[in-house]
């Protein structure tokens, strides 16, 4: 369901997948995904960007955005961009992370990619791609890796000069243990895609910050390559088992697994010296076990996928 809203009634507009994936959609459309990991402030960020509520915004560890929502301005009406000499629309996604409260990584990678694709099959320019992150988080934890990695196989290295890596949430702890988050995403997590193109920005919570970032990307627009995951399914017609996310994803799904079973066992262990929540953590682990098992057996090529392919290219 599409909703508009009545103080900029006909420039702004808001949506969420499955529309087919915007509306009226024309080769003007210009489009940037906002990624990251959970609770990184995407909503917010797309929200303080277009001046006004348009995503749902979490305020705890539970996601908000478990479908990917959109927002839509007329790049013409707009001061900040007018002199860019752009006519079509800015197209802003909100993407859902890859440690979503409610729904697998297989689910959110999927929903992804699809929206990509079509975006790609309606003619719509991709300008690039923002990602965000917490910077008052106290470490880099394996969550946080988990989405670095996935970003980057959907994206491709040859992307990686039109993506802007944004730094959110500053001034939750100390500035000078911001700065130190900073500089060890800058030198070491980021390093990699820095050295390919990628620029660093901060955002400070205010629409000028916001656009900025957009600015960046708009000044060049025309330089983007495909994402690495639209080429693998628009152009050599993969399935998403079969593209460089896809297989990352079920590697990585397997050693959470191998994890998981680990875990079990150790509360098995506190159960027998008498812990109470033993039973129901060891429940909670098997149900995450059952999950895992499922989403890794989606991520398998299908049999006679494979032996298609292989008398295609024999």
């Amino acid at each position: 369901m599409r909703k508009r809203f009545s103080a900029n009634k006909g420039k702004r507009s808001v949506g969420r997948w499955p529309d087919a994936p915007v509306q009226n959609a024309t080769m003007a459309d210009i489009v940037i995904p906002v990624m990251g990991p959970t609770g990184a402030g995407k909503s917010t960020f797309i929200n303080i960007l277009f001046g006004e509520s348009l995503m749902d915004v979490g305020h705890g560890l539970t996601s908000c955005t478990t479908q990917l929502k959109y927002g839509v301005i007329d790049l013409a009406t707009v001061p900040g961009y007018r002199h860019l000499g752009l006519q079509g629309r800015l197209v802003v996604v909100d993407t859902p992370g890859f440690d979503d409260t409610y729904d697998g990584d297989v689910d959110i990678l999927r929903r992804i990619a699809d929206w990509l694709e079509k975006s790609y099959r309606d003619s719509m320019v991709l300008a690039g791609v923002i990602y965000l992150h917490d910077v008052s988080q106290t470490r880099f934890s394996g969550t946080a890796r988990r989405n670095l990695e996935m970003f980057r196989h959907i994206c491709g290295d040859r992307a990686l000069q039109k993506v802007i890596l944004g730094t959110t949430k500053w001034g939750r702890v100390d500035m000078g243990e911001c700065r130190s988050h900073e500089e060890e995403l800058t030198n070491a997590h980021w390093k990699g895609m820095i050295e390919k193109g990628s620029q660093v920005r901060r955002f400070d919570r205010t629409q000028q910050s916001a656009q900025e970032f957009v600015r960046t990307i708009l000044a060049n627009h025309a330089a983007i390559h495909l994402l690495q995951i639209t080429e693998e399914m628009a152009l050599e017609r993969k399935i998403i088992p079969e593209t460089k996310a896809g297989k990352e994803l079920r590697y990585t799904l397997r050693q959470v697994l191998e994890m998981q079973q680990k875990m079990v066992g150790l509360e098995a262990a506190m159960e027998a010296d008498g812990d109470p929540d033993a039973e129901a953590k060891i429940e909670e682990l098997r149900q995450r076990i059952n999950t895992l098992t499922r989403e890794i057996q989606e991520l398998k090529v299908p049999w006679a996928r494979r032996l298609a392919r292989i008398f295609s290219f024999g």
